[in-house]
């Protein structure tokens, strides 16, 4: 893949760190790609994933989710981070009436969205992201609360007999599919359950993001898969069909096409 421009601070940063190694950008920049893939990323997800870093996805989502985990109190936010409407310029002010009466239909949950900012703390952004990353594989109070909050909500085998539909896009940046779907499919059928598993290729995490000229071009939307799964569920339970097959699904991206049909989601037959 080739180097992204102006990764030239970002590497002597992970590079002081010792979290890569080489002697210029380029080789900096060829060991993080390698190590990243030795731990499952493909070029695929990698791709994708570059959008969600150029939209501070990662920081969000780890900060979100880490306060949700250790279940920290509003304004009690690990790593310093919190949540806040924010003026034009950036600065912290009070959410207005109608601002907060839009919350629960327009936010996603995930600030920055719906007037609700992240605010990060003040210093090295490498250094808040460490500390994000320190709550998982670290120590201290906090760390041990937002793990305990993993451990409680890590997933199980299914029960028995309860049918099963995972839709996945084979090029999602956000959750790849070999740290996610792919690991609970197989500990589900190593458990002996039956699991359906439809892997997309051409389809990411975000279907918002079609909206963007290129990422339309390039992927599919995922959702058509989801209500394809919804009602071969359907029909299994009420009407005595059979569970869908597992497949990995050759859709075909629309290119300049304007319109996007059935034929480019290759959405599997009952």
């Amino acid at each position: 893949m080739p180097i992204a421009p102006n990764v030239g601070p970002a590497c002597s940063t992970l590079a002081g760190a010792g979290l890569v190694q080489g002697a210029s950008d380029a080789e900096r920049a060829r060991d993080a790609y390698d190590r990243l893939h030795a731990r499952g990323w493909t070029d695929a997800a990698l791709r994708v994933g570059a959008l969600s870093t150029n939209f501070e996805l990662w920081r969000a989502v780890a900060a979100t989710y880490a306060s949700a985990y250790g279940r920290f109190a509003a304004g009690e936010h690990p790593c310093g981070f919190r949540y806040a409407a924010v003026d034009p310029q950036g600065a912290a002010r009070a959410a207005t009436a109608a601002e907060r009466a839009a919350w629960w239909s327009d936010a996603s949950g995930i600030p920055p969205g719906a007037g609700v900012a992240l605010i990060a703390p003040q210093g090295e952004p490498f250094e808040s992201l460490r500390c994000l990353r320190a709550l998982w594989d670290g120590q201290g109070a906090a760390a041990a609360r937002v793990r305990a909050g993993i451990t409680a909500t890590r997933a199980s085998a299914p029960r028995q007999g309860l049918p099963i539909v995972i839709a996945h896009g084979v090029n999602d940046g956000l959750i790849p599919v070999a740290f996610t779907s792919a690991p609970y499919v197989a500990m589900a059928r190593d458990a002996g359950r039956q699991v359906t598993f439809w892997q997309v290729e051409n389809a990411q995490h975000f279907d918002a993001f079609l909206g963007l000229p290129s990422m339309g071009e390039r992927y599919v939307p995922l959702m058509p898969y989801m209500y394809a799964a919804l009602d071969r569920v359907w029909a299994h339970l009420y009407e005595a069909a059979p569970m869908p097959m597992s497949a990995h699904i050759q859709s075909i991206p629309r290119g300049n096409d304007r319109q996007l049909t059935w034929r480019n989601l290759a959405v599997p037959v009952p």
